[in-house]
């Protein structure tokens, strides 16, 4: 993470369609909650960070896609997003049939726009939030006849951290979480408090993930339990480095 991903490049067509709604409204939000992590004693056990899975795309790497709405029937562009972190907008799915779609039927294996991935930037503007980054896609597609647009996004980084239980200090963790659709799952990382992250330098940031337990994706009550119960683990984050 010490250097600025590459960027690469490619082009498509579409009709706008945001997160979950019909092109034209306004992005829905999730609603979620927070809890604090204070029960969790902790003990790290290997604190290097591996990059796993990824292995087409570059892991942080940025793409652009050219997206054209001037198109008779074209299909929607394809995309819905998960903004459970206000700080980024990400790709939740991948709809069938959608311009997105068949962009990635025949787009090199590393420009697959994949759920996870993150939109950056639409027509090289970028702005600080989800909503705000929605917006600009809302309004550079989804009220007009003929729009042109570029979409820059970015593949997650994709590390594990191992952790073991040992003594009554916590992980120091204040996690965020989906209470009803969770669409890409996982805890996200709002803040760190006093306990193991900080006090052994983890790097474990506010804004990242955690997708996985022991390599397995779960639902987030079980995810919570078994951050609660396992004296050992491993755990998956993503992130998406700042370009």
């Amino acid at each position: 993470q010490n250097s600025t991903p590459p960027c690469c490049a490619m082009v498509l067509c579409s009709c706008c369609c945001l997160p979950g709604e019909d092109a034209g409204e306004r992005p829905a939000l999730i609603e979620t909650q927070s809890a604090v992590e204070d029960e969790l004693p902790t003990q790290v056990q290997a604190a290097a960070l591996e990059p796993i899975g990824c292995r087409d795309p570059v892991p942080g790497s940025c793409f652009t896609v050219g997206v054209d709405t001037d198109l008779r029937g074209a299909p929607p562009l394809g995309l819905t997003f998960d903004v459970m972190d206000p700080a980024v907008c990400v790709v939740a799915s991948v709809s069938a049939p959608s311009l997105i779609h068949s962009w990635n039927q025949r787009c090199a294996p590393e420009e697959v726009v994949r759920p996870r991935d993150r939109l950056v930037k639409v027509n090289g503007l970028s702005h600080a939030d989800a909503e705000g980054i929605a917006k600009v896609l809302a309004e550079g597609l989804g009220h007009k006849k003929k729009a042109h647009a570029l979409l820059e996004f970015q593949h997650p980084l994709v590390v594990d951290v191992r952790l073991r239980k040992d003594g009554e200090l916590p992980l120091g963790l204040s996690l965020h979480y989906a209470l009803s659709e969770n669409k890409i799952g996982g805890l996200c990382v709002k803040s760190i408090g006093e306990g193991l992250v900080k006090a052994k330098g983890l790097q474990i940031k506010e804004g990242h993930r955690v997708v996985a337990i022991d390599a397995s994706e779960m639902g987030v009550d079980e995810m919570l339990e078994t951050l609660r119960i396992s004296k050992e683990l491993t755990l998956t984050l993503i992130s998406w480095p700042e370009l």
